[in-house]
């Protein structure tokens, strides 16, 4: 019988070198690269400073563990494909970092000897065969009052450009997850309570904006004001849209 999860596993090593060398160097060699500084920064306005220990489910390179590593967080991240793992190992050892651990693991069954404060899902919760099995996983690996934050796309990601050739060369999952549905898994895994939050890069886009600098008057710079104010109001309405999800234990 196929394994559902063997193109998961294998993704890593069937990108070539070119596209190994692209998720080493996250997030300055991603187009995203803004979005995902953005998240950085709001993932750790959350969190109390360190020590704490932190688990990153579906961590890929390592990038963004090891941002957290040089924070000063003890963080452990898992990964099905032994390649992404083996990505991750050599990064952590090129910047000397001894506080980030890297394991080859499922994480819609993987069990940690002691609990971590914090959870994160990031960018990797619609590749999960079942999100509600991961959910209730990383809600088994953080302790009582922890929580687990889920940075995922939101509605009519399965069916972006980008997702569409990733499923078509590769095989691989790309799942519709905006907060509802992200919700709905998290309640049936046991999670008690939870909060949406806007994702931080529409702050950045709605306020930091090029159109800014070309404000002639106090009054047009008013106005772009306002308008930005209007934008953050009109996120609170958007529910398909991508958020950040905090899940409480």
């Amino acid at each position: 019988m196929n394994d559902p999860k063997q193109p998961e596993r294998e993704y890593f090593a069937r990108i070539g070198e070119a596209g190994r060398r692209h998720s080493t160097r996250k997030p300055f060699s991603d187009e995203h690269c803004l979005q995902n500084l953005m998240n950085v920064a709001a993932l750790m306005a959350l969190l109390r400073p360190p020590p704490a220990r932190m688990v990153e489910f579906g961590c890929g390179s390592g990038w963004l563990s090891l941002i957290f590593a040089e924070r000063g967080y003890d963080i452990l991240g898992v990964d099905i494909s032994p390649e992404a793992i083996e990505m991750a190992e050599r990064l952590k050892s090129e910047r000397g970092l001894v506080n980030a651990e890297f394991r080859v693991a499922d994480f819609e069954d993987v069990r940690l000897e002691a609990p971590a404060d914090y959870g994160i899902f990031h960018d990797a919760l619609h590749h999960a065969e079942s999100p509600e099995a991961a959910l209730r996983a990383a809600c088994g690996a953080i302790v009582s009052g922890g929580f687990v934050a889920c940075i995922e796309p939101g509605q009519g990601h399965s069916q972006s450009p980008g997702s569409r050739h990733a499923v078509q060369t590769y095989g691989v999952h790309e799942r519709e997850m905006p907060p509802r549905t992200i919700i709905r898994h998290a309640r049936a895994a046991g999670f008690r309570r939870f909060q949406v939050l806007p994702w931080p890069w529409y702050y950045l886009a709605a306020v930091y904006r090029p159109g800014y600098a070309k404000a002639v008057s106090t009054g047009d710079l008013r106005g772009r004001k306002l308008l930005a104010l209007f934008r953050l109001v009109r996120w609170f309405f958007r529910t398909r849209e991508q958020a950040m999800v905090v899940l409480w234990k």
